[in-house]
């Protein structure tokens, strides 16, 4: 079991421009033994960028889960070059799995864009968060968040046992801070009794918003970790956000998961870029919702103000059905 994310997402190469996860992924958020989505979505970025010179950064990554990954065996990623010029270049990533009988199944496709970093810039501005949220240091830990819940009654015993299993690998990468203006620290994302209130019960469903700090735990030195770093934590929390805000319990969906994704990076992955050994802020709200999909984005600023990327999903979320039917995706 890897101790810091750098390892977790690590890779071997079998051939040029194909890939092997050194480890098997890990579940996080469900007890099924199904990988997170966030660490296929990682391995998938971090295979690409090994493909790339050093001048080129990151910017936009889109694709889609094309099935869930298992925890008992690796990932292979294929690497397909589309282009690489003077100032940009593109992949075309495949993840799969070997399957018991030998044949191999996808689980994610992916493109990756790259630019390299202008030596000038005509404008340069970034948009604020659409809340005004606690300093990280007046920021409750998770832990912290969980014991003045418990101690209020707004969660017991068993959610707390049920929180620490599902999501004890966050817990070992990450050092969250869930602002105190958030819904998710209110409700404790979704996991508080029902009848729970928030402060922004009055808002509607598109305008409510949950915040929290984050950094590594284990310091990352290359751009390449920094960046697959911030894609496996850009997944987390955002296909049951619609839930938690709506203030419906996570057991009333018979299933939600992610479809597709796209996630743009504002700054550059080189010295002074992305940096997830400091602290960012995340902001989450849902955009809309219907037709069994929701539409969800996460923004994330740096500690100079800057926006440093967001994330969009399309995320299938079905309400449960009766005993005699099964849901299916």
């Amino acid at each position: 079991m890897a101790a810091a994310i750098r390892d977790l997402l690590s890779l071997r190469e079998i051939s040029p421009m194909h890939f092997e996860s050194v480890c098997f992924p890990e579940k996080m958020g469900n007890t099924a033994d199904q990988a997170y989505g966030g660490y296929t979505l990682a391995i998938a970025v971090n295979a690409a960028l090994q493909t790339v010179p050093s001048k080129f950064h990151l910017y936009t990554a889109m694709g889609n889960f094309l099935g869930p990954a298992f925890v008992d065996r690796t990932l292979h990623c294929s690497v397909r070059s589309l282009r690489t010029t003077k100032t940009f270049a593109t992949r075309l990533i495949e993840v799969s799995q070997i399957r018991d009988d030998g044949q191999s199944r996808l689980c994610l496709f992916m493109t990756a864009d790259f630019h390299i970093q202008e030596p000038h810039t005509l404008l340069t501005y970034s948009r604020r968060p659409k809340a005004e949220v606690s300093h990280v240091q007046d920021s409750p830990t998770t832990e912290e968040n969980l014991n003045t819940l418990f101690e209020r009654g707004t969660i017991n015993e068993q959610d707390v046992r049920i929180h620490k299993k599902l999501f004890k690998l966050e817990e070992r990468l990450f050092e969250r801070r869930t602002c105190p203006e958030s819904i998710m620290t209110q409700n404790f994302a979704g996991a508080a009794r029902r009848g729970t209130t928030t402060t922004q019960d009055h808002l509607p469903l598109p305008d409510k918003t949950s915040a929290d700090y984050f950094r590594v735990k284990h310091h990352l030195e290359t751009p390449a970790e920094h960046m697959a770093a911030l894609a496996f934590v850009m997944d987390m929390g955002i296909s049951f956000l619609p839930l938690v805000h709506s203030g419906s319990s996570l057991t009333e969906a018979g299933v939600q998961s992610s479809l597709d994704f796209a996630i743009r990076v504002f700054i550059h992955g080189g010295e002074g870029g992305v940096d997830l050994n400091a602290w960012n802020l995340r902001e989450m709200s849902t955009v809309t919702g219907g037709e069994g999909r929701t539409y969800t984005e996460a923004r994330v600023w740096d500690e100079k103000g800057r926006m440093v990327c967001n994330m969009t999903q399309q995320c299938i979320l079905r309400p449960k059905l009766k005993v005699e039917e099964k849901a299916k995706i």
